[in-house]
């Protein structure tokens, strides 16, 4: 996001917490200070908006909602 290149692949745009999987349609690459941003300030929403957008460059039919784990569907 802020064009560093100390960053590691160890973001989820939909966070573990929120049932989000842990594959490679669900993981971006950012450095500490951009993911603290993305996890812990009110720019969050904003954050999210631009990361499924990028997303969705890479995986033409990324949604979000099948990034989610869901316990009991069968």
């Amino acid at each position: 996001m802020c064009g560093q290149t100390n960053a590691f692949p160890d973001a989820h745009v939909i966070a573990r917490s929120q049932g989000g999987l842990g594959i490679e349609q669900n993981i971006v690459t950012l450095c500490r200070r951009c993911h603290d941003r993305y996890d812990n300030s009110a720019d969050r929403k904003q954050i999210r908006e631009e990361l499924e957008r990028y997303m969705k460059v890479f995986y033409a039919d990324w949604n979000p909602e099948d990034l989610i784990y869901h316990k009991y569907d069968f």
